[in-house]
């Protein structure tokens, strides 16, 4: 009997589609599908994550007749519901508005012989066209298929497939027939070889050179159902994924700050990788199960929709760590970079092997990455459970530093209390490991906004650079010291490199704003601050500085206008909006200035703290200079951050000619 190559089944969850049959299986028992639902379920499969468009499904389904669309939308309901997707539930079929479907469940897709023999020692396939060669060997062993060493594929020579990575009973086929030979071929040059095993699986459908992809976007993973949420381990994961290979010169990837809002379990891929402008796209989920924890995740082309490489990895819940290992390591390989021995030494490095200090790490990441003041407090907890299991942690002595900096930064604690511990902290983790970008980062952060030590924080900075140079943060820092120290160009590169490297960030492109402001070119900085509103109309900051601006250029009109967004955006009472707006029509912009301070004070006197930087700023408008450097020597003694740029900051021009600015300069070291 002649032998087919065919499809035997395809796998997903605890489905079986089997293609001989055509029976959908469910944990071995048949699933009811109508035959046009079925028919759809292959079509989707066998294009899963790709968008499949409603006129081709139509096509397919109802070749010789014309329906309506809304028969493809019962179909895709009914088919929904056979899977066990519940309302609204895109666990398996993903809706692309305006275009059709994508299947996005993790397949494997099993092909195998019509024969149910399979010879048991090692076999030998050739396929031969014109100068073309392509010999696979293998050996079957207890059920398992273990080969060679991956080698390099040239005329007439064997390619070897690494064992750990082979599907079970592969296909055998017959070297002569030419549709194994087209099959073969098809899949060679599409870059794409399947392999699974126990405990790992891959797949391999890259459609195009790995060189065209630089840039890339790890969304927040995701639990293969609702109920089965772990917000911790999976934002954690993808922050840890993020942070090890922004360590790569060859490659930019976009920061957490960035991705972390794609966490929708129908989240479309192509969409999130479309919006944060990137090359290529890491999608996973991740779902405990007793003390192990599966991890599935795919590497999808935005351009194309081609999913480029996929794996599973199967590990021990104390062990997660290994699995970062791996995922940097296929990642590498699958964008063919050629890493030097110190990179590649950054990217596999081990800092723990407590799984407890591990599982207590992610949490810290992901608490840290809310910005809030509750949130950095649990994030400071976290990494102290961390340090608890293990002393030696340096990423969660990195974390405590980030902690404690934010808490100052943002003004949630006083800087004298909140910077120390920062400086210690990050001190410690680099004791530990030089090695560590975002321990200098931290550093650099303390010497610029609370220590005023300005060479510390240049030799930080580069460092951070060297190490990281494909992170937005650590160039937006860069660009934060260089105006401080009046290179305003400089700065103005550094703040542009740092939105190129993340540029759907609201805060990176009012930062480029920032930088032309401090040159004094308000328009081109007006630009970029509505830029920012383009990204994220509620993003207050950009309202803020916009103010500063328009009120700098003249038009005060406009400017009370962004005061009044800036401040509903923060919370402001509405009596308090409409007492400012009243004074700036009744005496214009003095009358504005001096109900700021008049409503400061009120707050003052209900428990609120008065802000040295920003009362010295009313004084200033309102031409008291002597209140103003009442306020301003307070801020100094506070060691409140903005005082690193009042050499360069345009907003207190009126107070440059005073001797006491320059001793207040002096002071705090700009000479």
């Amino acid at each position: 009997m002649e032998n087919k190559i065919v499809p035997r089944f395809y796998e997903f969850d605890s489905f079986r589609l089997d293609g001989r049959k055509r029976v959908l299986l469910r944990a071995g028992a048949p699933v009811a599908l109508t035959p046009r639902a079925l028919d759809l379920l292959f079509a989707l499969v066998e294009r899963r994550g790709q968008v499949v468009e409603k006129d081709e499904l139509l096509t397919l389904l109802w070749p010789d007749s014309v329906v309506e669309e809304n028969n493809l939308t019962v179909n895709v309901s009914a088919l929904r519901k056979a899977l066990g997707a519940g309302p609204g539930e895109r666990r398996y079929i993903v809706t692309v508005p305006g275009r059709g479907y994508r299947f996005v469940a993790d397949v494997a897709e099993i092909v195998e012989e019509d024969s149910a023999l399979l010879p048991a020692a090692a076999s030998t396939l050739v396929v031969e066209e014109s100068k073309v060669r392509l010999v696979i060997e293998e050996e079957i062993l207890d059920g398992e298929v273990r080969g060679g060493e991956t080698g390099r594929l040239r005329d007439g020579e064997k390619l070897k497939l690494p064992g750990s990575a082979l599907a079970a009973r592969p296909v055998a086929p017959s070297p002569t027939r030419p549709v194994v030979f087209l099959a073969l071929l098809g899949l060679l040059l599409a870059g794409g070889i399947y392999w699974r095993s126990k405990s790992q699986s891959a797949v391999h459908l890259a459609e195009g050179p790995p060189s065209a992809i630089k840039t890339l976007a790890v969304l927040p993973f995701k639990p293969l159902v609702a109920e089965g949420r772990d917000d911790y381990l999976q934002m954690g994961m993808a922050d840890v994924l993020i942070t090890r290979l922004s360590r790569l010169r060859q490659m930019v990837v976009r920061p957490l700050s960035a991705s972390r809002k794609y966490t929708a379990l129908e989240q479309d891929a192509l969409a999130a990788g479309r919006e944060l402008k990137v090359d290529a796209v890491l999608d996973g989920h991740i779902q405990r199960a007793g003390e192990r924890v599966r991890v599935t995740v795919r590497l999808v082309n935005v351009n194309d929709g081609a999913t480029l490489w996929a794996e599973t990895l199967d590990e021990k819940d104390a062990d997660l760590f290994t699995v970062e290992d791996r995922l940097s390591e296929k990642l590498v390989a699958a964008f063919a970079l050629n890493l030097s021995p110190a990179e590649r030494q950054l990217l596999t490095r081990r800092y723990t092997a407590n799984g407890e200090a591990y599982q207590a790490y992610l949490r810290g990441r992901y608490f840290w990455s809310k910005w809030t003041k509750a949130s950095l407090e649990k994030a400071t907890e976290a990494f102290e459970q961390a340090l608890k299991a293990d002393p030696d942690y340096a990423p969660a002595h990195a974390g405590v530093a980030d902690a404690w900096n934010l808490l100052g930064y943002l003004g949630f604690l006083p800087p004298r209390e909140a910077f120390p511990k920062s400086e210690a902290a990050a001190l410690r983790a680099l004791q530990l490991d030089d090695t560590l970008g975002e321990a200098h980062l931290s550093l650099a952060k303390t010497k610029l906004f609370y220590a005023w030590d300005w060479p510390a924080c240049e030799r930080e900075i580069g460092r951070a650079l060297e190490l990281s140079p494909n992170f937005a943060d650590t160039h937006g820092l860069n660009g934060a010291y260089l105006l401080a120290m009046g290179r305003l160009d400089e700065a103005l590169v550094a703040r542009r490199r740092a939105q190129e490297l993340d540029p759907t960030s609201p805060l990176f492109t009012t930062a480029v704003g920032w930088a032309y402001f401090y040159q004094r070119r308000y328009d081109q900085a007006i630009t970029w601050y509505r830029k920012a509103f383009e990204l994220d109309p509620t993003f207050a900051l950009a309202h803020d500085d916009l103010s500063n601006a328009l009120f700098l250029k003249g038009e005060a009109e406009q400017a009370l206008a962004e005061v009044l967004k800036f401040r509903a955006l923060t919370g402001e009472s509405q009596a308090h909006l409409t007492a400012l707006q009243q004074a700036f029509a009744a005496e214009g912009k003095l009358g504005y200035w001096r109900k700021e301070l008049e409503l400061a004070e009120e707050r003052a006197r209900q428990g609120a703290p008065l802000g040295a930087w920003r009362m010295a700023r009313i004084n200033a408008e309102l031409g008291d200079h002597d209140q103003s450097f009442v306020w301003l020597n307070r801020a100094y003694e506070e060691r409140a951050s903005m005082l690193a740029f009042l050499k360069t900051v345009p907003l207190f021009g009126n107070l440059h000619t005073d001797p006491r600015f320059a001793e207040l300069l002096r002071r705090i070291g700009h000479t």
